[in-house]
């Protein structure tokens, strides 16, 4: 039985996944970017905008920034150049309640031996978890049957905690969902949002930060035990100052949890859900 390692299996992400660029840059890392839109203004996520050149440009500008999938065209060109070096594929992407980017990508890979595509039912910082743990297993080698089932074990039991700074830009966006009912008209009340099956949902309406980590890290506390193993990746958008106090509360609250990485969603997400936010993905394995 061939083993899938990090020398013969790659990995193909879309540019939701929002990892640091380093990581991208690592063998048998490939990003296809989704495009972001200021009125006539194109950019390619990741690619022609720095994180922060975005969230200045949100800021800033007068229209709605709006977001489009790539297309199959894309992810072809990309598995190509992929199955040029390595033997396998695993192609993970945002959820398709979310966008119809894995449709594509799925699409695609039909045309390609040994390309597999997955709707993760996870986005950005959950990419990224999803990521790092199969490379984890890749570096230790794993059969291709383990990989699978890793990854639906992921898609199954990974979630994503969001404290929204704002809802605007998801109900101008549509992508609030069930969420869109606990919109409150109180200063200072917003809500708790958690991924569940791929899409967005309520979990608390809460009045400032101090309110809000706690009730987070009850939602943390009841998904987790003392013994588990915790994986968790923390993203914030244009929030830095939310980070070590979240990254805090999750060790104080778990010490054995292991902080994959840290850091900020691009344009892609960024879009649709503006400043002030802050979250954490984990999985339980």
């Amino acid at each position: 039985m061939t083993l899938l390692t990090l020398e013969n299996t790659a990995i193909v992400v879309d540019s939701t996944a929002d990892m640091p660029d380093e990581w991208l840059a690592r063998d048998g890392m490939y990003m296809v970017p989704l495009t972001v839109h200021f009125g006539d203004e194109t950019y390619r996520d990741a690619i022609d905008l720095t994180r922060d050149e975005f969230f200045a440009k949100l800021a800033a500008s007068p229209v709605l920034a709006t977001t489009s999938q790539p297309t199959a065209a894309e992810f072809e060109d990309c598995y190509r150049r992929a199955t040029e070096k390595y033997e396998h594929v695993f192609s993970l992407h945002l959820s398709q309640k979310l966008s119809g980017t894995f449709l594509a990508a799925e699409a695609a890979a039909a045309g390609f031996e040994g390309v597999e595509a997955y709707d993760t039912k996870s986005v950005a910082l959950g990419l990224t978890l999803v990521v790092e743990r199969l490379r984890a297993r890749l570096e230790k080698g794993i059969s291709i049957e383990d990989a699978r089932a890793y990854i639906e074990y992921f898609r199954e039991n990974a979630t994503i905690m969001i404290h929204a700074g704002t809802l605007e830009y998801l109900r101008r966006g549509g992508r609030i969902g069930r969420a869109q009912s606990m919109i409150g008209g109180v200063l200072g009340i917003l809500p708790l949002i958690y991924l569940t099956d791929g899409e967005l949902a309520p979990f608390a309406k809460v009045r400032g930060s101090r309110k809000a980590i706690e009730t987070m890290m009850k939602f943390f506390a009841e998904r987790t035990s003392a013994d588990a193993h915790i994986y968790v990746a923390i993203m914030h958008a244009a929030a830095p100052e939310t980070v070590e106090p979240l990254r805090r509360a999750l060790l104080a609250t778990r010490p054995q949890t292991e902080i994959v990485v840290t850091g900020q969603v691009g344009a892609a997400v960024g879009a649709h859900i503006g400043h002030g936010t802050s979250a954490f993905g984990m999985i339980v394995e």
